[in-house]
């Protein structure tokens, strides 16, 4: 662990993370933003600022979400940022998918 994870992990565990923590979840009435499914166990603020030194400045920029919708957010960031495309491409799958599936 590198000393910005060590800072990281130290400020989730503090009171001023969990406070924040929790009336974003009030805030967002329990729900994850990107699926609109109850947040569940484990879920995770998404900090769309991703300069590891703005961690701990506690504003709007960060997303309640659930883990998996997470992970996909940073999974989809790594190609988006270089490929605008990729949206169009994954929602023409998703269309496909739909239309043979609705066959059965």
């Amino acid at each position: 662990m590198n000393e910005k994870q060590r800072q990281k992990r130290n400020f989730r565990n503090s009171k001023k993370w969990k406070k924040f923590k929790a009336d974003k979840r009030k805030e967002c009435k329990g729900i994850d933003a990107i699926t609109l499914k109850p947040l569940r166990k484990g879920w995770n603020l998404h900090h769309e600022d991703l300069n590891e030194g703005h961690y701990n400045i506690l504003n709007d920029n960060f997303l309640p979400c659930n883990n998996l919708t997470h992970k996909m957010i940073h999974w989809l960031w790594t190609y988006w940022r270089n490929d605008k495309g990729i949206i169009d491409r994954l929602k023409n799958e998703m269309e496909k998918m739909e239309k043979i599936n609705k066959q059965e």
